[in-house]
């Protein structure tokens, strides 16, 4: 009687032949001429400055898999190309930090681990050498932070968790809560509003666990009363003053506020990419107005309504806006400006207080 092999018999055969390890073929070592003429081999050079690497060679550089000491006892394990670790790899350094991931032209770039001997790790992004992106950091004391980072630090909406229960979630600015955020408790008590260099800063509500609230202003942690004004956190950006905008719920654009402008100032360029993305349409648009220069000069622009405006956590609506030059910048004037009782600028707290 001839047997015949089952369906789950040829599967699991298959199986157990695409497990099997592909073996690279063991490369010849590299002749003892000059190093830019090892092609396809493997070598050992040590420099002048007591660095060293063993590993494969391609056109006369490192390519391949290979192992680069530094003099300083920094050690390099991975992957090579055109001299330059690339790909995978993993660095180890005298200190017993300890990086392993993904490498583009000599720097940590793309998803990588990084522990430092402090006892820190950073699970996520990493762009230039940097932490850029999604990342997720423990730290020894047990807190954690899952968010966004720009080049190094903090930088972006994030969560961050205490290891005594307390928790953040909002935006980050260099390292620290900046902007809006939500501020919880492990006994029920519950901060929303702004925030800066991690403290209570500007329009809030601070809920305690038994339902009372304190609705107001904030400066520094402190609850310092009811709101009689509300202050808009700036930041700056090339020694000026920008005012954090949101238009029409949708797009987040950053202007300078210029009381000699006489409506809100939007260049063409970011008016048509309004249009583009469907938050200005045809119906916003209200016709033409003449408007006077500071060198006395009379320039015709088109004006539209912008449904909202919103700053800091206060909307308005309807606020009129002007088509601008390409060159033009983005000015808030006093078609927003004339919306309040007065308005300031803090210079030493950098926030705008409007009435």
């Amino acid at each position: 009687m001839t047997c015949r092999p089952t369906l789950i018999g040829l599967l699991l055969a298959a199986l157990s032949f695409s497990q099997t390890p592909t073996q690279r073929p063991r490369l010849p070592q590299c002749h003892k001429g000059p190093t830019s003429d090892w092609d396809n081999c493997l070598g050992t050079i040590t420099y002048a400055n007591r660095d060293k690497y063993v590993g494969e060679f391609l056109n006369g550089k490192r390519s391949g898999q290979g192992t680069y000491t530094f003099s300083n006892g920094e050690k390099y394990v991975g992957e090579y190309r055109d001299g330059n670790p690339n790909g995978r790899g993993t660095s180890a350094f005298p200190n017993g930090d300890k990086y392993v991931g993904e490498f583009r032209d000599g720097k940590r770039n793309g998803q990588g681990n990084l522990t430092l001997s402090t006892g820190e790790t950073y699970v996520g992004e990493f762009f230039d050498g940097q932490l850029n992106g999604q990342v997720t950091a423990t730290y020894p004391t047990g807190d954690e932070y899952v968010g966004e980072f720009r080049d190094g630090k903090r930088h972006g909406q994030g969560t961050f968790t205490f290891s005594n229960g307390r928790t953040y979630f909002g935006e980050f600015l260099d390292g620290k809560p900046n902007g809006q955020g939500i501020y919880t408790f492990p006994n029920g008590n519950k901060h929303v509003g702004e925030f800066r260099d991690g403290k209570p800063n500007g329009p809030g509500t601070f809920t305690h666990a038994d339902g009372t609230q304190e609705v107001g202003q904030f400066r520094n942690g402190d609850y310092i009363g009811p709101s009689t004004s509300f202050e808009v956190l700036l930041h700056k950006e090339n020694g000026v003053l920008l005012v954090p905008v949101l238009i029409n719920d949708k797009i987040p654009l950053d202007f300078v506020l210029d009381s000699g402008a006489a409506d809100v100032s939007i260049p063409a360029d970011v008016v048509l990419t309004l249009i583009r993305t469907g938050t200005l349409t045809e119906a916003d648009f209200m016709g033409t107005n003449t408007y006077v220069l500071a060198d006395g000069s009379k320039v015709p622009s088109q004006t539209f309504r912008i449904r909202s405006l919103k700053v800091g956590d206060q909307t308005l609506q309807n606020v009129v806006g002007s088509v601008a030059s390409v060159n033009g910048s983005l000015l808030l004037g006093q078609s927003f400006l004339t919306r309040f009782k007065s308005w300031s600028i803090d210079n030493a707290r950098q926030v705008l207080v409007l009435r």
